[in-house]
């Protein structure tokens, strides 16, 4: 059940798209519906909510305003339907996660299995995703808890935990880096590299690394996914530069092997736990929120 008024809810996906069409195949309705609900929302508030630009569309100063009390309704609308649900007994609370892939392959489901014993009536929503559009989620309320990697200081986050994870060099064990203990970045430049592709690169780990280093390295390809770049890694094709939670699985079964990478001037891979610093989270993800703290200091590498 919707309480929000079909054109707001229209007028804030066309905001978040910037694009009438994309947000229509959001929305799965047809472009020209969501037009016109638009065109009528900014005829009845007598003003433009939309600067209509060659490559899309862009907030207007108004439209900027409009957009930040209609997810201050959104989030009201939620949590008065959850409080109907609880008085008529019938009620399910939702938790919206949106995490970095390397948490859904075991952290997530193991965590989110036991809490959905202790509280029933509680279901999640997961979107899985790379730094910048996970914060963005949890910034506009899209997500009520955010997992990201390395993300910059931004004034409307709040960092609830952090950890520190070992960053490094991941391998086939059929590969001569295998033996090493440890490997130095100079030792990788001689092998296929398996690289993240441009907007995963950004802002990454791998990314700090680099420009610590006049080394150039050898691109065998460039994957959109972790789970691509581990396939190719474990089919001996080359070296891939992941973070140790990226291949838990994969090192528990002895079908990757994870070497650090030896390179005392840059932090390793940073896990944050984080939620918008000017909503309070519903009561249900309050108590995820503790125990989510509780799984990733757990990933702290020991010793």
């Amino acid at each position: 059940m919707q309480l929000l008024l079909t054109g707001l809810r229209y007028f804030e996906e066309v905001a978040r798209q910037g694009s009438l069409r994309k947000a229509a195949d959001r929305l799965h309705v047809a472009a020209s519906a969501v037009n016109r609900q638009i065109l009528k929302l900014e005829d009845e508030l007598g003003v433009a909510l939309f600067e209509r630009l060659p490559r899309g569309l862009r907030l207007s100063p108004a439209g900027e305003l409009m957009l930040a009390q209609v997810r201050r309704w959104q989030h009201d609308e939620r949590q008065l339907l959850e409080t109907l649900g609880d008085i008529r007994g019938t009620g399910c609370a939702e938790i919206r996660i949106a995490a970095v892939e390397s948490l859904t392959d075991q952290v997530l489901p193991e965590l989110l299995g036991r809490f959905g014993e202790r509280f029933p009536r509680v279901r999640f929503a997961l979107h899985t995703g790379l730094t910048e559009d996970i914060l963005e989620r949890v910034a506009t309320g899209e997500a009520d808890i955010g997992i990201c990697m390395n993300p910059p200081p931004i004034r409307r986050i709040r960092f609830i935990e952090a950890v520190e994870l070992g960053f490094g060099v991941v391998v086939a064990p059929s590969h001569p880096l295998a033996a090493a203990s440890e490997v130095r970045l100079s030792e990788c430049r001689d092998y296929p590299a398996i690289l993240p592709d441009a907007e995963m690169f950004r802002g990454s780990t791998l990314e700090r690394v680099l420009a610590q280093s006049d080394i150039e390295l050898t691109p065998l390809a460039g994957c959109n996914r972790i789970l691509a770049i581990k396939s190719l890694a474990r089919a001996g094709l080359g070296v891939a530069f992941l973070n140790a939670l990226d291949v838990a699985r994969e090192l528990a079964h002895g079908e990757l092997v994870f070497r650090p990478l030896r390179n005392p001037r840059v932090e390793g891979a940073r896990l944050v736990l984080c939620s918008a610093a000017d909503r309070s989270l519903p009561m249900a993800a309050e108590v995820l929120v503790e125990e989510l703290s509780v799984a990733i200091r757990a990933l702290a590498p020991r010793g």
